[in-house]
């Protein structure tokens, strides 16, 4: 035969009552320990919550601000000319006049200098270009452009013309800028109008800047 104890609340404490008072004492301590442990572990718990919660926003616009940052260094490291570039833009050629020299009123003005590269390049740059090579030379801040001889110095770069400017920008405001009267590109025209070529490109490659950055 088998045997079922039913035991309620009632006699639980009808138990506890039985038992000797030191015993019910340290049961008594032993169970208000265990209530305060409880009461301290839900209490970490939720501040374990509350920071987990604030790490991952924390993380979430640490994610958003890193990835501001690197737009704004990857635009950085584009004006600086230190990434290859591969957009749609403009390519400006430039060549010396084929008038025969007496029917060119300056013949110094039928020829392509140094300044004339320079102050197209300017121009460019305060059109709003990303990106500008000359002759597939990348041009940086700091590139120099100077004459020596017939032949135009880029940097150490000697190039003659034609020469090719190949920018990467809104092509419709760079057209602008190259069209405005009274700029760089109208004061050539004014000598000869085929020393100017200017074609819409959909696609430019543009190589890493190479010169020195210090």
């Amino acid at each position: 035969l088998g045997s079922v104890a039913w035991i309620n609340d009632k006699v639980n404490k009808g138990r506890f009552d039985s038992l000797p008072v030191d015993i019910r004492e340290r049961l008594m301590a032993g169970r208000l320990d265990a209530q305060s442990e409880l009461v301290s572990l839900r209490s970490e718990i939720e501040t374990l919550r509350a920071n987990k919660d604030k790490l991952e926003k924390q993380l979430s616009e640490g994610t958003r601000g890193s990835q501001h940052i690197m737009k704004s260094l990857e635009g950085a490291k584009l004006f600086a000319g230190l990434t290859e570039a591969e957009v749609p833009g403009l390519t400006i050629f430039l060549r010396d006049s084929r008038r025969p020299v007496e029917n060119v009123l300056d013949p110094m003005g039928g020829i392509i200098h140094d300044t004339d590269v320079l102050k197209i390049v300017n121009e460019l740059w305060n059109a709003g270009a990303e990106a500008i090579a000359v002759n597939g030379k990348r041009v940086g801040p700091r590139t120099n452009f100077r004459c020596v001889g017939s032949t135009i110095l880029v940097d150490s770069l000697k190039i003659v013309t034609p020469i090719r400017l190949e920018v990467i920008g809104d092509h419709q405001t760079l057209l602008g800028a190259m069209n405005m009267p009274g700029g760089p590109l109208d004061e050539i025209r004014d000598v000869d109008p085929q020393m100017v070529q200017i074609e819409v490109v959909e696609r430019h490659r543009l190589p890493a800047f190479t010169g020195t950055t210090s």
